[in-house]
């Protein structure tokens, strides 16, 4: 993840097999930031997760646990209308969030790296 960018980049050894506009954390405080480093792709899980009251997402890859930010898709409500499509800007809670989730969610493995930056 190019923070600067807000691009998510799916590499295979050097190659870029895959590139995704992003939405990251606003950075405004501890809870809204994405923080820059090596991590690993430490659980996934298809959802639908409730990420806050009336909020769902899918395709989840948590990577970073002690901040507790992970990629998933854009947030929904419960009947499937995305609440917001912004991508290109930090806008979120300090998750990473693509249009894609599902072709980045079938290209993740556990234990991948996930480095941000």
């Amino acid at each position: 993840m190019s923070l600067p960018e807000q691009v998510v980049r799916l590499h295979d050894g050097d190659l870029v097999v895959a590139e995704y506009l992003a939405a990251a954390g606003v950075g405004d405080r501890p809870d809204h930031t994405t923080y820059p480093g090596v991590f690993q792709v430490r659980r996934k899980y298809q959802g639908p997760v409730e990420s806050a009251p009336g909020v769902y997402v899918t395709d989840v890859l948590e990577f970073d646990l002690e901040h507790g930010n992970g990629i998933h898709s854009l947030p929904v409500d419960e009947s499937g209308h995305v609440l917001d499509d912004r991508l290109g800007q930090p806008v979120t809670a300090g998750c990473v969030r693509v249009a894609e989730s599902e072709a980045v969610f079938d290209f993740a493995t556990p234990g991948m790296k996930v480095w941000v930056h």
